[in-house]
């Protein structure tokens, strides 16, 4: 019985390692993880071209997924269930920092953070903001901890003064907002200013962050130098085809451009909260 046991187990463990086998070798479908900072179909329906962009350049399938939360995908990345990763900068350090992505590439576009109240509302400034409530789209997010010190700049504390409403996602922050469930948010620029005109005839921004480096991708080291060099290739050569302007004109990400040691560095103090967490 126990010999049996241990074939059983045995194999189980071969089953379970040739997805990660496969990628290793270059035959088998590759995994695209994209951060949940959208809903599902969202995230389908705006990264789908970059992934088949990616399957006819490196000739091999190419899957998409995401995550319910920051957390959850943090910890798959960690796992390594994600081949080929587009994330927040400051959850791309970590995976490079601690599991050994490497970065290849980062969006031309740069994080900015706007905070946005209904027009109809009394709050004009970040001190309105006490005793009302703010929606981010998570804890763990470069939105929620440069709005956070923007706030204790001026002496308030998330939680104390302000309460938090965690909508999720960043697209979901508008109609939070316009629902009345909150009486500010906070989201990036990209999504602000591609918002519908119905949303800006409802919704005004109060205040804007400095700019933080831009999304990162990066892939996990398994996959070997080579592939490594065609994704990177693939990710700089996509601006050049139709689809992928159609592509950047819709995100607004501008391009993929390489990154160097110095702009990584940036990155470092928004680290710091998984340390916290």
């Amino acid at each position: 019985m126990r010999t049996l046991i241990g074939l059983l187990l045995a194999t189980i463990m071969v089953l379970a390692a040739l997805p990660v086998a496969k990628a290793e070798s270059g035959t088998g479908e590759l995994v695209f993880g994209v951060y949940p900072f959208l809903s599902s179909g969202q995230i389908a329906d705006r990264f789908s071209p970059l992934r088949d962009h990616l399957a006819k350049q490196l000739e091999r399938p190419v899957s998409m997924r995401s995550a319910p939360d920051f957390e959850a995908f943090i910890e798959r990345t960690r796992k390594g269930e994600y081949d080929i990763v587009f994330t927040a900068p400051h959850i791309g350090r970590l995976a490079e920092q601690r599991e050994g992505y490497r970065v290849l590439a980062q969006t031309g576009y740069s994080i900015v953070i706007v905070l946005l109240v209904r027009k109809d509302g009394p709050i004009r400034k970040l001190t309105d903001l006490k005793g009302h409530s703010l929606a981010v789209g998570a804890r763990l997010s470069m939105s929620y901890q440069m709005v956070n010190r923007a706030l204790e700049s001026e002496g308030l504390v998330i939680g104390r003064d302000v309460r938090f409403v965690d909508t999720t996602n960043f697209s979901s922050v508008f109609e939070t907002l316009i629902r009345k469930e909150a009486d500010a948010g906070a989201t990036g620029t990209l999504l602000w200013n591609s918002a519908p005109e119905e949303k800006h005839n409802v919704l005004r921004e109060i205040w804007r962050s400095q700019t933080v480096p831009g999304f990162l991708i990066l892939a996990h080291p398994r996959l070997g130098w080579q592939t490594l060099d065609r994704i990177k290739q693939s990710l700089f050569d996509f601006g050049n085809t139709p689809v992928g302007k159609a592509y950047f004109e819709q995100t607004q990400q501008i391009d993929f451009r390489p990154i160097d040691a110095a702009t990584l560095k940036r990155i470092d103090p928004y680290t710091t909260v998984f340390g916290k967490h």
